[in-house]
């Protein structure tokens, strides 16, 4: 009887093994210092979804070194002083890279204090010139830097506007990308190209939470402008657009990065907008045609009626995760080595990337920590946006 209920027992044990879940596997942990809430949401959301989606690619096809990757999201809540909370709790959870953040505002702050924990990061979208050189060496960016972009820019513009001689600047009075933007960026480039900023100094000023654009619209025809520069975030900026058509505003447009999103070619209407960006959402490489198409599937699920088509932000964001698995796959990087021996190595590993395969492009890291990439200049027409 002994035998018979000791051969039960062990049965069940079996049984109730076999039933039970599979211990988790550990993960590797990437650090993602995003705007998910405040003015900077609708980037932040984005960015999010294009750099899970790397890491889904990645962990199906086994992960890293046999371990899966995981996101370690913090809300930066679009705040610069929260992005160094942001940082300090990242560092402190022991991931060995952080991506973000986003914006150059919260970037200026994030940076050093990246530095300071000796946390290599990524950001995918910060673009203003000598960021990551004043924060050596543990800060890099797989974006674009705006003193390139908008050259290009203007440049293909001037071209297309010949006889245009006068700029007016429009810009959001709060936001310190904007103002970087429009008041170091622009001038120089605006000087090469022969033209003047009409309000150089007195810019309109269009607060973030402006929801009547008339005023504004009406200053800008009243200088009469050959060309309008209009850097806010995408809400205020389609608000702009629309009430620019409404009030027949005929002087072409342009705009820094983040502009190229399908609603806000949309609220252009009838504007002759440019801006430019160092990634096409609409060429033929099988690489990005199924980004962008599991992208838009998962935006239309997660973020009904936002943006569909990536911007750069987004395909940087995923580009980075790919570019961080293969220095953690060079440095054989597992769930159990030692977070400060890894992060090491991957600066190092960052520090040496040369013509990497992106999306559509290549990415080279230069001396300073920004990468090297082609810009695309796009033009507004009918709607939609158009490369030239």
């Amino acid at each position: 009887m002994r035998s018979r209920r000791h051969f039960l027992a062990v049965v069940l044990a079996t049984a109730l093994y076999s039933a039970a879940p599979a211990m988790a596997q550990e993960s590797i942990p990437l650090g993602v210092n995003v705007e998910r809430t405040g003015v900077a949401t609708g980037y932040g959301t984005h960015m999010l979804i294009a750099a899970q989606i790397a890491i889904d690619e990645i962990n199906r096809a086994g992960g890293v070194n046999g371990a899966p990757l995981k996101l370690v999201i913090e809300d930066n809540r679009s705040s610069p002083e929260q992005a160094v909370i942001v940082t300090r709790t990242l560092e402190r959870e022991k991931v060995v890279a952080m991506l973000g953040p986003i914006q150059t505002s919260q970037c200026r702050t994030a940076f050093p204090a990246a530095n300071r924990a000796a946390l290599p990061t990524i950001s995918p979208g910060s673009s203003a010139p000598g960021l990551t050189a004043q924060n050596r060496p543990w800060t890099f960016r797989i974006s674009a830097i705006d003193s390139v972009t908008m050259t290009n820019v203007v440049e293909k513009m001037r071209k297309a506007h010949p006889n245009a001689k006068t700029v007016a600047i429009v810009v959001d009075p709060r936001d310190a990308y904007s103002q970087f933007l429009a008041n170091t960026v622009i001038p120089p480039i605006a000087e090469k190209n022969g033209l003047t900023l009409i309000n150089k100094g007195a810019n309109i000023d269009v607060p973030a939470d402006t929801s009547d654009f008339s005023v504004y619209v009406t200053r800008v025809k009243s200088l009469n402008p050959d060309l309008v520069l209009i850097q806010m975030n995408q809400e205020p900026s389609q608000g702009f657009l629309r009430e620019a058509n409404r009030q027949k505003l005929a002087a072409p447009m342009f705009a820094g990065q983040g502009f190229i999103t399908t609603s806000t070619a949309t609220a252009a209407a009838g504007v002759d907008l440019w801006a430019g960006q160092p990634f096409d959402p609409e060429i033929k490489d099988p690489k990005v045609v199924a980004f962008v198409n599991e992208f838009k599937s998962r935006v239309e699920k997660q973020l009904p009626g936002q943006y569909t088509s990536p911007t750069y932000i987004d395909a940087s964001a995923y580009e980075s995760i790919y570019v961080l698995a293969d220095g953690l796959r060079s440095l054989k990087g597992t769930p159990a080595s030692d977070p400060k021996h890894v992060r090491e190595g991957l600066r190092n590993y960052l520090s040496a990337v040369k013509d990497y395969k992106g999306l559509g492009n290549t990415i080279t890291m230069g001396p300073e920590g920004d990468a090297l990439k082609d810009t695309m200049v796009y033009r507004t027409h009918n709607g939609k946006w158009e490369r030239q």
